[in-house]
């Protein structure tokens, strides 16, 4: 081959293969997957006595999952929890169901919630659908689903022990729920909120000491009027009973992963001691102050003990994936010490890893189709050029 033909057939290669690589780089595959653009997870329930695997397996326990891959359009997730499918797996702590109408959890008007947004944000929600516009905005609605059915005017209910344990816990919640948000710029952020929290106390710690108590005071009400200490050896605490001993204002405002029961014990003796001092006379019974300081000095260290070793409600629950990714956890359930039973999260809200604008590709495929085309084009209009080179150099010849 003449040495000008070959130098313009070797460009023209050099060209094309140029182009092809070109291409090539523009385009994508499936083992160079870019990130997505951005991603949220809403989910009800999880816990240590399933594994991440089973717990996926099934798909409303998933959660609500958004996932926003080209940036296209924002991506919704309404995806309600499937009770009958939950309760199947015959989850059990110590012989009780876990969950269900006769379980230790149980939740009502609750849903599951994700979006992932075509600029890079997305948001998450999980619990009460009744606080889904407070967390996530006005206008948005959650598809409720119940688990159980807790008490009148709860969202939760979590009961514990029994009357001849050491200790029995019956824990009521007005409203549950939290949300995660990861904005544009990246910052992540979680909230939780707890409406109202109602508890009753029993067990073989405390029922002795308030038969003791109830007793002592009866005379005082032998003419007329009501005992305040309950015959059936319980408390009854309040969510103003609980921030008063914990020393905040708002329940909502706690540090992450603060643990709700430790101030029990103490809330517990200051209603029973506040009760006891507000019955009218009750300096006439010398009995009184020996019972009260046992209150604190015996009763208050050993329901402590007791409660630790049952259960543990941490609320603000936050924590930080190896990958990018932020969960809001509402509520953290531990059974036995430290959890060493098992923990079930109740709410919560996963945001990101989000790649943001930057994740979407820059060839989608009907553009990469559009260059396959050009592509096609140029390979014939370099072909066509040679043949017709050859060809002047023939009449040339």
């Amino acid at each position: 081959m003449p040495r000008h033909t070959l130098a313009a057939t070797s460009a023209g290669v050099a060209s094309a293969t140029a182009l092809g690589v070109a291409l090539t780089l523009l385009i994508p595959t499936a083992a160079q997957a870019a990130p997505v653009v951005s991603q949220a997870n809403g989910r009800l329930v999880s816990t240590t006595l399933l594994t991440t695997g089973t717990l996926d397996s099934i798909a409303s326990l998933r959660g609500a999952s958004a996932v926003n891959a080209d940036g296209s359009a924002d991506v919704v997730a309404n995806t309600p929890l499937d009770a009958t499918a939950l309760q199947s797996v015959g989850l059990q702590s110590g012989g009780v169901n876990l969950f269900g109408n006769n379980g230790i959890i149980q939740l009502g008007a609750v849903g599951q919630y994700a979006v992932a947004n075509a600029d890079g944000s997305s948001s998450a929600f999980s619990g009460a659908v009744s606080q889904a516009p407070s967390l996530l905005g006005a206008g948005v609605t959650v598809t409720p689903s119940t688990l159980g059915a807790p008490a009148a005017n709860s969202n939760a209910q979590i009961r514990v022990g029994s009357a001849t344990a050491p200790v029995s816990l019956d824990a009521r919640i007005g409203a549950l729920a939290a949300s995660a948000r990861q904005d544009v710029g990246g910052a992540q952020t979680g909230r939780y909120n707890l409406s109202t929290l109602d508890l009753t106390v029993g067990g073989t710690v405390l029922s002795p000491v308030l038969a003791t108590l109830r007793s002592t005071v009866q005379p005082l009400f032998a003419l007329g009027g009501t005992n305040p200490i309950s015959a059936d050896g319980t408390v009854q605490v309040t969510l103003a009973d609980i921030l008063a001993a914990a020393g905040v204002s708002d329940l909502n405002q706690l540090p992450a992963g603060t643990n709700l029961l430790q101030y029990v014990p103490a809330a517990v003796v200051n209603k029973l001691t506040s009760t006891v001092n507000a019955i009218p006379l009750i300096g006439t019974l010398p009995a009184i102050p020996g019972l009260l300081a046992g209150l604190t000095n015996t009763v208050q260290p050993a329901l402590g003990t007791a409660i630790d070793g049952i259960a543990q409600l941490n609320v603000n629950v936050k924590t930080n994936g190896a990958d990018g990714a932020f969960t809001e956890t509402a509520l953290r359930v531990g059974l036995l010490n430290a959890g060493a039973l098992t923990t079930v999260d109740i709410a919560s809200a996963t945001v990101g890893p989000n790649a943001g604008r930057a994740a979407v590709p820059i060839v989608n495929p009907a553009s990469a189709g559009i260059a396959g085309g050009v592509g096609l084009l140029v390979a014939a209009a370099f072909a066509l050029t040679v043949v017709r080179r050859r060809q002047a150099l023939a009449v040339a010849r």
